[in-house]
């Protein structure tokens, strides 16, 4: 199995575990005198079924993503630990763009008379410049990692 197809595999159980859960409780109580939708017991077995073999996705995925080595020489776990820190990073540099050059929010706000404009205190060709890096570091290593994914065999 693909590292890539066991990621598909994780969703769709966490999916049906999500989907299970709520048929659950919707069953759990009902109006005196009547029959419940479904056997919020029989739910429950296979809610933990499901459970039973997400964890056993997650352990085979984790395993993988230690030993799986990329091309510049970072495993796969540390390959998603930095396009996580570039996710964050990205969204922080963004939102400080929309910040200085007076995104939605910053021109809600009504300016007394006789006061000073608000100007960005930093350059935003800079700025941006940082957001170009990143996003194009961040698109890259996601390439990196679809391409283990769909490269490398896993132990289910």
């Amino acid at each position: 199995m693909k590292l890539a197809e066991a990621l598909a595999e994780r969703k769709a159980l966490s999916d049906r575990i999500t989907a299970l859960a709520l048929r659950a409780r919707k069953s759990v109580t009902v109006m005196e005198g009547r029959t419940p939708p479904e056997s919020v017991t029989g739910l429950l077995v296979q809610v933990s079924q499901a459970l039973e073999q997400w964890e056993q996705r997650v352990v085979a995925i984790n395993r993988a993503n230690a030993h799986i080595t990329l091309s510049n020489g970072e495993t796969l776990m540390e390959a998603l630990a930095r396009r996580d820190r570039l996710t964050r990073e990205l969204a922080i540099w963004g939102e400080l763009m929309q910040a200085a050059t007076g995104g939605p929010h910053e021109r809600m706000h009504i300016m007394p008379p006789g006061a000073s404009p608000m100007v960005p205190a930093i350059d935003l060709g800079y700025l941006q410049g940082e957001i170009d890096r990143l996003s194009q570091e961040r698109m890259t290593l996601d390439l990196a990692i679809q391409e283990a994914g769909w490269t490398h065999d896993i132990q289910p």
